[in-house]
């Protein structure tokens, strides 16, 4: 009897590995948020969780463990996964039009995901996660090889096609067709850190089949908002690091030159005065003299 009780509890070869995989991607997510690149789970990650869900369910996707999501705090437009959590660029949140547009480069991190392009064990040992902060971007990487990349393309657009957002892939076709339009002026954001990158010498290649979708990129029209500018969505709490959706007035766009495709636009501070929190009232018992 206590043999089999014994046996019960051991974990077979492959679930020793993927509890291995797990410790990985728990330590670099970890390391990533001491270190101040990764936001803490919040308001925009709920966002994100949605939208994979929707893939996830649509596409009846079955995993070990469930898909998580979280928002790098920098603005390159940059998408990479570590284990079975998808990170996305503050930067690319931004920029990104629409709910359908976001699902697109989420898909393609969920296509690598579904596929077992796994990076690997090695971030489960701890003592790869002992550098300095400075040296994070010498330290982790998270780039797959051009096939792995070309599959999970595919993979994306299969799962895109059976998604809720399959009507409106015109819309991820035109943030291509812009993106691909000024990717000589955006070198910059174009250049990544950890993950692959949109594209390479000037060219998008992300997701290039959905390039056709949509109508033509015509930046004259100024119902047609192909992307956003830097700064749009997503604000960032300096103090905690935390992000949330910005929840400001729509302004009407009356001209082409309103529309500012990533663009970075003017800040302006959100200033309150501070006042010291009044202190604990004091009881009639309290203040009351003794005898």
């Amino acid at each position: 009897m206590n043999d089999q009780s014994t046996t019960a509890q051991d974990a077979s070869p492959l679930q020793a590995e993927r509890e291995w995989q797990q410790q990985a991607e728990d330590n670099v997510i970890d390391r990533l948020t001491t270190g101040g690149l990764l936001a803490p789970a919040g308001d925009v990650d709920r966002v994100l969780q949605t939208v994979i869900n929707n893939l996830v369910v649509t596409n009846n996707i079955d995993l070990s463990r469930p898909v998580r999501a979280r928002v790098l705090l920098t603005s390159p437009l940059e998408t990479f996964s570590v284990g079975n959590t998808i990170v996305i660029s503050r930067g690319l949140v931004d920029v990104l039009p629409d709910e359908a547009s976001l699902a697109a480069v989420l898909a393609h991190e969920l296509a690598h995901i579904v596929l077992g392009h796994n990076l690997g064990s090695k971030y489960a040992f701890n003592d790869r996660m002992l550098f300095s902060d400075d040296s994070t971007y010498a330290n982790l990487g998270f780039k797959h090889i051009p096939e792995e990349e070309t599959a999970a393309d595919k993979k994306a657009i299969e799962l895109l096609n059976n998604s809720p957002y399959a009507s409106k892939l015109g819309n991820v076709g035109l943030f291509l067709k812009e993106l691909q339009g000024r990717a000589h002026q955006l070198n910059a954001l174009l250049t990544t850190h950890l993950g692959n990158p949109l594209g390479e010498n000037g060219t998008i290649t992300r997701l290039e089949a959905l390039k056709t979708k949509g109508p033509a990129l015509d930046d004259t029209k100024v119902d047609q908002i192909a992307a956003l500018p830097l700064g749009g969505r997503v604000k960032v709490n300096p103090w905690d690091d935390t992000a949330e959706m910005i929840k400001s007035t729509p302004v009407a766009i009356l001209s082409a030159r309103d529309k500012m495709p990533f663009e970075v636009t003017p800040f302006y501070p959100r200033l309150t005065r501070w006042s010291a929190p009044n202190p604990p009232a004091t009881t009639a018992a309290n203040s009351g003299t003794g005898n």
